[in-house]
């Protein structure tokens, strides 16, 4: 194994600073004192201030090894250390450079098991950014020491967000957020990011300087050596506007606290049903769990005390139309918390601790999902507007025709077909139908925020949904061609809801007449619908109007984090019953 066996674009980095310099210890950014200076020296006095703030002699964790030199170093100044990296090339450099001087694993953080711990000190010396910060401090309270446990990062992070092209680090202040939500104090937070810039002109002059000795010698082209030029450069750019910088932090947890965050997923499923039947009253079964957070939809956010599941914020991945494009969009739902838990909805409260962790991990530019949005009611919405953590941007309201209507069909020329979701493959015509109302829908609401209304997810939402009987109907021409609408109605005690409805809007009165016939022919007369107030008037017919019931739902949007500004998405929400996750 040689350094040109790295990851790329470590194994350029190693190469071009090799050559250019006859020497390799380490793979980390440097200090620059001038631009003119070896980039070696920049990185020893980079290394010497990262001394500076290590606890004494203790077991060390180093997360991210380079080619060992500090691994070394700690070993012969008395610390018991050991390092991961998960690239095993770099595993093999170091163990031939340095040999039984230094104790190394083939390991990512989230991965490494507790049996060579647990440590005093975790060091992230450029790893940090590589690793979800909520799993790297629950690797943290996994594998370091109940007392005086400390934490080192020296890293690059994004200090303001100014779109959605700003992305790739941690935001810093978020960062230090949930540092303290997790216990950690902060005794050391430096900004270098002046000094560790120089190593971003240095990047980009070697590779100009060394391009076609780097391409020979190693498996990379031309035109990926240009590529980390352009992104050099752009690196420049944001750190000369602040956008991005470089940090040195040491965080210390004297004890571990009585709180602990984390993740939830499918090992902590049972914990979470629990929780919802004691907060909520009725069950959650495994298939409802399933359906909702299964197979990577969903992500939760919760805080345990003593072993017991005592908050929760969860949301599920939705695909959305937006300008044009496909978003994905973040559906906050399952937001728990035991009153014994909670001693007030303060800032630090149990509450902003569930939800800002998981929507500074989820929601907003850089992030895995643009927007968020959910259907809360008007006292959650006013707690989380409080604590800074939404903005409301539209409502639902349900609308209501009271009286029937005959059972008849308003003439000869339509009916209404009946699709079997549940099975695995509707026929070819229901399949072709669907996807064209979808794409016509689509295209006659440009401006609408438009979660995804195509076979996939109608599927997933009502015919997949345990315990719950939907019917999807598509209106046709009685004699043939395509359907012109689809709907999706069900049957309460009381009263027919229609869920859904997937087509141009100029079709949907005619398709909420025909779910108003369809409930009197089962028996059930009236007929409800949820509907956000912007785009309520498509559905309402002047004359024959509805009556307007006001839930008090709010749609929310995130403003805890960087992205769209409230003002930007007011009024273009089209949410129906079928885009929540409970009805």
């Amino acid at each position: 194994m040689t350094i040109a066996q790295f990851a790329f674009p470590l194994n350029v980095y190693a190469c071009m600073l090799e050559q250019a310099e006859g020497r390799l210890d380490y793979l980390h950014y440097g200090l620059f004192e001038r631009d003119d200076e070896p980039v070696w020296q920049a990185q020893e006095r980079a290394s010497q201030l990262l001394w500076g703030v290590l606890p004494p002699a203790c077991r060390v964790l180093e997360v991210g090894i380079g080619v060992g030199t500090t691994l070394r170093r700690l070993g012969e100044a008395g610390y018991r250390a050991f390092g991961i990296t998960p690239d095993a090339a770099q595993v093999a450099e170091v163990q031939a450079r340095h040999g039984d001087a230094v104790h190394v694993q083939v390991s990512s953080l989230e991965a490494l098991d507790t049996t060579q711990g647990p440590w005093n000190l975790m060091l992230l010396q450029e790893s940090a950014q590589y690793i979800d910060p909520l799993a790297l401090f629950e690797a943290a309270d996994r594998l370091l020491v109940d007392t005086d446990a400390h934490i080192v990062v020296m890293d690059e992070f994004a200090f303001r967000r100014q779109g959605p092209e700003h992305g790739g680090l941690h935001d810093h202040a978020h960062f230090i957020d949930l540092a303290r939500r997790m216990g950690w104090d902060v005794v050391i937070d430096q900004d270098v990011s002046a000094r560790a810039s120089g190593t971003v002109k240095a990047i980009v002059r070697l590779v100009q300087s060394q391009r076609e000795a780097l391409q020979r010698r190693l498996a990379v082209s031309l035109g990926q050596l240009d590529a980390l030029v352009t992104a050099g450069r752009r690196y420049q750019a944001l750190y000369d506007q602040g956008v991005y910088g470089y940090r040195l932090l040491h965080l210390r947890r004297p004890v571990r606290p009585a709180f602990r965050l984390g993740a939830v997923g499918a090992a902590q499923s049972t914990a979470m049903r629990t929780l919802f039947e004691r907060v909520f009253a009725k069950p959650m079964d495994d298939a409802e769990w399933q359906w909702k957070y299964g197979q990577g939809r969903g992500h939760a956010v919760g805080l345990w005390q003593a072993g017991e599941l005592v908050a929760h914020y969860g949301a599920a991945t939705r695909a959305l139309r937006m300008d044009g494009q496909t978003v994905a969009a973040c559906q906050v739902g399952d937001v728990m918390v035991l009153p014994t838990a909670n001693a007030g909805l303060g800032r630090q409260g149990v509450l902003h601790q569930v939800s800002a962790t998981l929507l500074e991990g989820q929601i907003g530019w850089a992030r895995p999902h643009l927007l968020g949005f959910g259907f809360p009611n008007l006292r959650a919405m006013r707690v989380a507007e409080r604590l800074g953590l939404y903005a409301a941007v539209d409502e639902v309201v349900q609308l209501e025709w009271r009286d029937t209507v005959p059972v008849r069909w308003p003439d000869a020329q339509w009916r209404l077909d009946d699709v079997d979701l549940s099975a695995p493959q509707p026929s070819a015509a229901d399949t072709q139908d669907l996807q064209m109302l979808w794409e016509a829908m689509a295209a006659a609401l440009p401006k609408a925020l438009l979660p995804m209304r195509d076979l996939a997810w109608l599927q997933h939402r009502y015919g997949r949904r345990p315990g719950v009987a939907y019917r999807l109907l598509l209106l046709r021409p009685r004699v043939q061609g395509p359907a012109v609408g689809a709907l999706v109605l069900r049957a309460h005690e009381s009263h027919v809801e229609l869920m859904d409805l997937i087509g141009p809007p100029d079709r949907f009165r005619q398709l909420v007449h025909m779910a108003r016939v369809e409930s009197a022919a089962c028996g059930r007369g009236p007929l409800h619908l949820w509907i956000t107030r912007s785009h309520a008037h498509w559905l309402d017919d002047p004359g024959n109007p509805a009556v307007v019931v006001d839930l008090q739902v709010p749609v929310p949007t995130s403003v805890h984090t960087a992205g769209p500004s409230p003002d930007s998405l007011r009024g273009r929400w089209f949410l129906m019953s079928g885009d929540t996750d409970f009805r």
